[in-house]
């Protein structure tokens, strides 16, 4: 897992913090620069990614970075 893992975790508990990295690495090349409320915004708009195109993609996508 990343480093990144404890960080989403908590903010979104009903999901694979894999898939939900992946996601955000979509737009974001490096989540180091987030402030703590843009991660926490970045988190919430993955989780509808999800949500909208279900774990067999986000498995796919996280796969694709190596997660």
């Amino acid at each position: 897992m990343s480093p990144y893992a404890s960080q989403i975790a908590p903010l979104a508990p009903r999901h694979d913090p894999r898939h939900v990295e992946a996601y955000m690495r979509c737009e974001h090349g490096t989540l180091d620069r987030l402030t703590p409320k843009m991660f926490a915004r970045e988190v919430h708009m993955a989780v509808l990614c999800i949500q909208e195109g279900g774990t067999d993609a986000a498995e796919r996508l996280a796969k694709s970075y190596g997660f």
